[in-house]
């Protein structure tokens, strides 16, 4: 009698903030749902090979497809009685939303330039309301381990595209600096690879710290290895500088022995030769004298201001500067600072409610996920949290949330991080290696 009051128990509460029926069995309840989910985490890898020549229609409606499915499933068991509670963060992001669509209405004088800024902003955040109602807490280690995967192999092309010299445009090589060449594998951009690396390096490392099973972590070792020397192979700068960032932040605040791994690559690196004139050329007055001209990163980012001067509250209107739908209709470059786009568009509101949807998802994961997890669990949510801030970080220098596989990939980590997070002590933080992958 005793035990069976206590299953009761645990699983009433398996949900935090959930009323009714819970789906318990998570994506075991569905194989729309968890087919659904494997091909979110693995996002880059199949949103490329959907865009291949003769199938670029499947690139181009899948993830919608999946949306409608985590949408019809996650209706069927709203019905059901499920009640996930929203995290906090999502009432910081509805309230950007709420505001981004009365900027698309003030728009609609232009309405194609308009409803695409709007889409291009809001749309994969939507995975995120979604994804609690079929995911369960014990579901996300597994997701987890195939993110991890995805980002292993994509790491491995990564130094094989370095090894046999891909070639790149010229472009990608400012004048007086000599590469072998910049890898970019299925991102298709240097700049977006190294955004990803930063994301999910530090995540593959956690998975190594967690992992007991010995061929499974000997995976996540050489893993972590490939994924850092793509990073580095990539030679963006952007990214080194916001995963160094979010490792000294969280080593500072959680895990100080991290500290001397970190300081072992940029001593090893400082001494590549092609890594070294690298950032000597980013210190170099030559490169900010260049920058602050018409066309360099400084002067797009003042060009902000400038669009924001007539109407500072609001901005110039959604699609009208400085990302993707600018370039599109022919309004402008791209600004190269996700934060100075928004501003630029939306204004002082736009980018005051933006930066707290962004810092409520930081503190969230870190007050609901990494200072409750114990044990070798917690490596992997503080290599989750470093991926999340590194991506924060890099967002200063490009418009890293614009790209479709980045934007996805960081939004739906978070949300399996805090999905994580609402486990019971009943849940198992550490799952025997036997289970670990079943």
């Amino acid at each position: 009698m005793n035990a069976s009051i206590s299953r009761m128990n645990a699983n009433l509460f398996r949900f935090q903030g959930t009323a009714g029926n819970s789906q318990s069995d998570g994506l075991n309840s569905s194989r729309l749902a968890r087919w659904s989910m494997y091909a979110l985490v693995a996002y880059p890898l199949v949103d490329y090979a959907l865009r291949l020549p003769h199938i670029h229609l499947l690139g181009i409606i899948w993830d919608k497809v999946v949306l409608l499915i985590l949408a019809a499933i996650a209706l069927k068991h709203w019905v059901e009685g499920s009640r996930p509670g929203l995290f906090t963060w999502q009432r910081f992001a509805g309230w950007y939303m709420l505001f981004g669509f009365a900027l698309m209405l003030a728009g609609l004088a232009h309405p194609l330039v308009a409803i695409d800024g709007y889409r291009t902003d809001i749309y994969y955040m939507l995975y995120t309301f979604l994804i609690p109602f079929v995911v369960a807490p014990k579901d996300v280690l597994k997701l987890l381990h195939a993110a991890a995967a995805i980002a292993i192999l994509i790491g491995i092309h990564g130094v094989y595209q370095y090894i046999t010299k891909a070639p790149i445009p010229a472009a990608w090589i400012s004048p007086g600096e000599h590469f072998r060449t910049r890898v970019y594998s299925v991102l298709m951009s240097p700049n977006e690879l190294g955004a990803y690396m930063a994301l999910m390096t530090p995540l593959v490392f956690g998975l190594f710290m967690y992992e007991q099973h010995r061929v499974r972590k000997w995976m996540y070792g050489f893993g972590s290895l490939v994924c850092l020397a793509t990073l580095l192979f990539t030679f963006t700068r952007g990214a080194w500088v916001a995963l160094g960032l979010a490792v000294i932040i969280v080593a500072v605040l959680f895990e100080r022995r991290l500290l001397i791994p970190l300081a072992v690559v940029i001593v090893i690196a400082f001494f590549v030769p092609s890594i070294h004139i690298r950032f000597m050329h980013l210190l170099s007055p030559v490169y900010y004298l260049k920058s602050a001209t018409e066309g360099g990163r400084l002067a797009r980012w003042m060009q902000a201001f400038d669009h924001l001067a007539p109407n500072p509250l609001f901005g110039a209107g959604l699609g009208r500067y400085g990302g993707l739908v600018a370039v599109d209709f022919h309004l402008g470059i791209y600004s190269d600072n996700f934060y100075a786009k928004t501003l630029g568009e939306s204004g002082i509101i736009g980018l005051v409610l933006f930066l707290s949807l962004h810092i409520a998802l930081i503190r969230e994961v870190i007050r609901k996920v990494v200072r409750p997890m114990t044990g070798r669990a917690k490596f992997v949510v503080l290599g989750g949290v470093t991926g999340l801030l590194a991506v924060v970080f890099h967002n200063f220098v490009e418009n890293v949330f614009e790209f479709a596989p980045m934007s996805v990939m960081y939004f739906n980590l978070a949300t399996l991080y805090l999905i994580w997070g609402r486990k019971t002590p009943a849940n198992e933080t550490e799952p025997t290696p036997k289970t670990q992958m079943t």
